[in-house]
């Protein structure tokens, strides 16, 4: 079955060559930032890159930071995923040891033992002891430094999911965000030698960064844009499903199923799709029952919970009257195949919003872009996905 609950991993991950190969091509002389709507299969990517770095004698280290908001709780899950590299944590720790003159005793017990959970729960109390708010500055880059020394291969990678999303944490909770990002854009500059920076998340780095004059701070990364499957790929995706579960494939179910979704052929709501008429019709499947599925199931009470955070993201990350205008624009072009002329969302966003600025007006339709809401279709706007415009028609959102 097609891999909807995390990121799709080893065999589970589906043929995105072009991407990783471009990554993998640019990783040879620049950092690289990840451009994509979420559910476009990002985290996978990364971590498929991850692994084919690893099978060339890198080496990496991943992070997840989507929960963290402070610039100290990130220095510290940095110094964490370094310790969690056993074949060279000993290495961290002799690094490590005379800039955390606290955690000397407990270095000296790593040297000794094999390290297990115990010790990481002592380090990471330690961390939060040593790592504070008013020395992360200083203490990260003894982090850093300490990372250098890890392997003589070089670069070593530094695969960071939701950088932008932590540093939105950082803002809405006002913790030294924008220090956050000038010292962190100071240690990539100083350290693109010994280490790369690749860096993805869930929300528009460009627009969480925009709101506090920040974008001179990430422009030293190289855009990958990641988009959703080919056609034909897509075809493929489904094909190998079927396969999967031993239900003969047909030309004919896979272009209905491609139908349903719409272009852009996005991973997440095509591997959902796929599970859902798998599961519901086992061999006996046919183009009107998989058009019964995808207006009963995906579209019905059991694929709520796929959607719902699109509706929800607009309040989370755009604040009012912001939202309240994309929602007043979303709600127009759902009714549309033609797609809404700019000049009447414009007039939306003056009644939601009561401005008459039309710099704000387009940087919300960029937003609403990046976001995967909407498209650019001449001076005309759609939205991005027939699934997700499908949903939206369905339940007046």
């Amino acid at each position: 079955m097609p891999v909807v609950s995390g990121p799709a991993m080893g065999k589970g991950f589906f043929d995105r060559e072009k991407e990783v190969g471009d990554i993998l091509r640019l990783l040879g002389r620049d950092n690289i930032a990840l451009i994509s709507p979420r559910r476009y299969g990002e985290t996978s990517v990364m971590r498929e890159v991850e692994r084919r770095l690893n099978e060339r004698g890198y080496l990496c280290l991943f992070l997840d930071i989507m929960y963290v908001d402070a610039p100290e709780e990130f220095v510290i899950e940095l110094a964490t995923a370094a310790f969690d590299v056993a074949s060279t944590r000993r290495r961290f720790a002799r690094a490590l040891k005379d800039a955390f003159v606290r955690l000397s005793e407990l270095f000296e017990e790593i040297e000794a033992s094999a390290a297990g959970t115990g010790i990481k729960v002592k380090l990471r109390r330690g961390l939060n002891e040593e790592i504070r708010a008013d020395n992360w500055t200083e203490r990260g880059r003894d982090v850093f430094d300490a990372i250098k020394c890890l392997s003589d291969k070089k670069p070593i990678y530094l695969v960071i999911d939701e950088l932008s999303e932590c540093v939105n944490n950082m803002i809405k909770k006002d913790k030294d965000a924008e220090k956050f990002l000038q010292w962190s854009r100071s240690i990539r500059q100083q350290s693109i030698e010994d280490l790369r920076f690749i860096v993805g998340g869930s929300v528009s780095f460009d627009r969480v960064v925009k709101g506090i004059s920040g974008l001179s701070w990430i422009n030293d990364f190289e855009r990958v844009p990641i988009a959703g499957f080919s056609r034909t790929d897509a075809l493929k995706f489904v094909e190998e499903g079927f396969n999967e579960e031993g239900i003969e494939y047909r030309e004919e179910l896979g272009k209905k199923i491609l139908g349903c979704i719409g272009e852009p052929y996005v991973p997440y709501f095509t591997a959902i799709f796929l599970r859902m008429t798998l599961q519901e019709a086992g061999s006996d499947l046919t183009e009107a029952m998989i058009e019964e599925i995808y207006n009963s199931k995906l579209l019905g009470a059991q694929g709520k919970g796929y959607f719902e955070h699109y509706k929800d993201r607009l309040k989370i990350y755009y604040g009012e009257p912001m939202a309240k205008a994309a929602k007043e624009i979303l709600r127009e072009i759902r009714l549309t195949d033609e797609g809404l002329p700019k000049q009447l969302a414009f007039h939306l966003f003056r009644e939601a919003t009561n401005e008459d600025n039309e710099e704000r007006f387009m940087d919300l339709l960029y937003d609403l872009e990046n976001d995967f809401y909407i498209t650019f279709d001449g001076e005309n706007i759609r939205f991005q996905s027939k699934v997700l415009r499908d949903w939206w028609r369905l339940y007046n959102v």
